[in-house]
């Protein structure tokens, strides 16, 4: 078997892991550099249904409308639609980051509009390596050095498990033309500095590099999975997550670092946490991150968010054998023939004949009920919540699924009675959770 049929494998190995459909469809994200232009390749030659978006932020000139026309060239010659944008940057702004900003939202708009599932960028094993170093450099902890995620939502990075050596030779055997952006040269940006300076020398004296650097990654991030699921089982008992708030029961066996990694959820950093239980508090004193607030009362530690998401009244459409992408991926179809799969709590099938259309999907509040399957009466939202043991912090993003006013899923969550597939149903209409 040849190299390109290998690193081919490697891909599709990657959507078959992550138990990704590979009918779905895809918007690549290509600026025209060989990474981008790589993955690409790889997914037309994987029979893959792809779009491409394509941003030019006037920064290079020439450089510039070359990549467009190279890119557009591309998608023409194999009949892949091509979306294109002109942006542009305040230059008084971190250019890396509003450039970031600019293409998420433009990506997002794309797959809303065109009914798309998935977006996928060109991240590679070397962006791990130098967000690795970046990071470390700064300071940062596990949480930052466990590198970049395969898989984050509708975001996939499939070319994380090749190094940017494996992309430029499948792209020379496969006489793959790509743009090299000048700006890479310049070593005033402190990735670039890294990239072209550290690990240029680093190669030269050891020539092995890449592979230590990437395993030592991998473990982090199962490293920091562990420590996760550690610190959990640790404070299970010392928890009580209600309705508005969680309510912490403190303890002095337990380790300042362990309520350091808990809280950095919510935003507090280490000398917030440290200085919160050095300090011996009276009743109403708190600390607050961006989001949350954490109060001592009696004894007891109150957590509760005090800024909630703009969009939380809003309520979102959901027409047949439609999608939404924001702001949580849903695909729907309607079937005559009925396919259960009870181990994925993130696909549900309803009789669509009780159905109202459109469905309204919305964010969770206080006073919703559903009749929960198999249940005779109705019962709380956040009682359902509650008994899940979800977390304050993610109570926020949990959403309900409606029929004209009943709800009909809480969405990962709980199906009601009302809308249940029965012997007589003739019409099955089927909702998955993509995120």
């Amino acid at each position: 078997m040849s190299d390109v049929n290998n690193i081919i494998e490697k891909y599709l190995e990657f959507f078959h892991e992550k138990q990704i459909d590979l009918k779905s469809e895809f918007l690549i994200a290509v600026s025209g550099g060989l990474d981008s232009m790589t993955v690409l390749d790889m997914s037309n030659k994987c029979g893959m249904k792809i779009s491409v978006a394509h941003i030019n932020y006037g920064l290079r000139g020439e450089e510039n409308i070359f990549e467009k026309k190279l890119v557009e060239q591309y998608c023409e010659n194999k009949n892949i639609k091509f979306h294109y944008k002109d942006a542009q940057i305040n230059p008084a702004e971190n250019l890396q980051n509003e450039a970031r900003k600019i293409r998420y939202k433009f990506f997002n708009e794309i797959i809303h509009h065109q009914n798309l599932d998935y977006i996928i960028t060109a991240h590679h094993q070397n962006d791990n390596h130098e967000n690795f170093l970046f990071h470390s450099i700064r300071g940062n902890g596990i949480s930052r050095l466990k590198g970049i995620l395969e898989k984050n939502d509708n975001i996939l990075r499939p070319a994380l498990r090749f190094t940017k050596t494996q992309l430029k030779e499948y792209a020379e055997k496969n006489q793959l033309a790509y743009s090299k952006d000048s700006s890479n040269k310049s070593i005033k940006y402190d990735r670039n500095f890294i990239r072209n300076e550290i690990f240029e020398k680093l190669g030269k004296r050891f020539p092995e590099y890449e592979k230590g650097l990437s395993n030592s990654i991998k473990f982090l991030a199962e490293d920091y999975l562990l420590l996760n699921q550690l610190i959990k089982d640790l404070l299970k008992d010392q928890i009580e997550i209600n309705d508005d708030h969680t309510k912490i029961t403190p303890k002095d066996s337990i380790s300042i670092l362990v309520w350091s990694h808990y809280f950095r959820n919510f935003g507090f950093n280490h000398s917030q946490i440290e200085n919160w239980i050095d300090t011996k508090h009276q009743s109403g004193k708190y600390i607050e991150s961006e989001h949350f607030k954490l109060l001592y009362d009696r004894g007891k530690w109150i957590l509760y968010q005090k800024v909630f998401n703009k969009k939380k009244s809003k309520i979102f459409l959901l027409k047949k054998n439609g999608s939404i992408v924001d702001p949580i991926n849903l695909k729907t179809r309607i079937n005559s023939e009925l396919i259960i799969d009870n181990s994925n709590p993130n696909v549900e099938s309803f009789d669509a004949s009780k159905l109202h259309f459109p469905l309204k999907l919305r964010r969770w509040k206080n006073g919703d009920y559903i009749q929960p399957l198999g249940m005779s009466g109705l019962k709380k939202v956040s009682d359902i919540l509650i008994d899940k043991k979800i977390a304050l912090n993610d109570k926020n993003n949990v959403f309900v699924l409606l029929s004209k006013n009943d709800i009909i899923w809480v969405v990962g969550y709980v199906i009601s009675e009302k809308f249940k597939i029965t012997k007589t149903s003739k019409k099955f209409f089927i909702v998955e959770n993509s995120n």
